[in-house]
């Protein structure tokens, strides 16, 4: 009989009026109950979640989770599973002192004549660098809802084929795959800065829309003096 107990059943990982959400959903043409028996097993994560370096699961409700931004920095916290039904859902936060305040669940749903399965992703975390971070994540459209359908996408083909993506022959090219990892690489480089360095980044966009703003206005400015009639935008 497992006697693992909540440690902290009234702890609120993220607020309500707080964090950015993402909800994402895919099919995957596998039972309930493999794919389910599959996510409960959170050691299983890092299988397909890219960013996801770690899950060390210490009993039935807790793990600790280490995590490794695009820029290479490593954050880790605790979690704690909230709520279970098997072959249905699974929902966890995590606990004070995270890295990363985060709360997340995975619903399952039986489908094709309960041959596939509807894996419904919901997750909320507040970024590092707060509400500014998000609002860049998403001006540079790099976001965490880009990041889970990539890891959906990936769990899919892995439980249907039984490899990851990039282990499949896609009939590229050596080079072609290489340059491919050298440009991802560098994207996720410069929005792992991106999202470590929010007011710095914030304050360079403002700055550049100033700029243009100022140099289209004296344009619009010299058009009219030499011309009499102002240059359309």
């Amino acid at each position: 009989m497992n006697t693992t107990k909540q440690e902290y059943f009234r702890h609120v990982s993220v607020p309500p009026d707080e964090g950015v959400r993402v909800d994402k959903a895919i099919t995957i043409d596998r039972p309930v109950s493999e794919v389910y028996s599959f996510w409960r097993r959170f050691e299983n994560l890092p299988r397909f979640m890219r960013h996801i370096e770690s899950v060390t699961v210490q009993d039935d409700l807790h793990s600790h989770w280490a995590f490794k931004t695009p820029g290479g920095k490593k954050l880790e916290w605790d979690s704690e599973i909230i709520e279970r039904r098997e072959n249905e859902m699974i929902s966890w936060r995590s606990l004070p002192g995270a890295d990363v305040d985060n709360a997340g669940s995975a619903w399952f749903t039986p489908v094709l004549g309960d041959t596939g399965t509807v894996v419904r992703f919901e997750m909320k975390y507040v970024p590092p660098g707060g509400r500014a971070a998000a609002f860049i994540s998403k001006l540079f459209r790099r976001d965490a809802e880009i990041e889970i359908a990539e890891d959906l996408r990936r769990l899919k083909v892995l439980l249907e084929t039984g490899q990851l993506p990039e282990e499949q022959n896609d009939g590229a090219s050596p080079w072609r795959r290489r340059t491919f990892r050298v440009t991802r690489k560098a994207v996720d480089t410069a929005d792992g800065y991106v999202r470590e360095n929010p007011w710095i980044t914030a304050a360079g966009v403002a700055i550049i829309c100033f700029t243009i703003g100022f140099l289209l206005g004296r344009r619009r400015e010299v058009s009219f003096k030499l011309t009499g009639t102002l240059t359309p935008d």
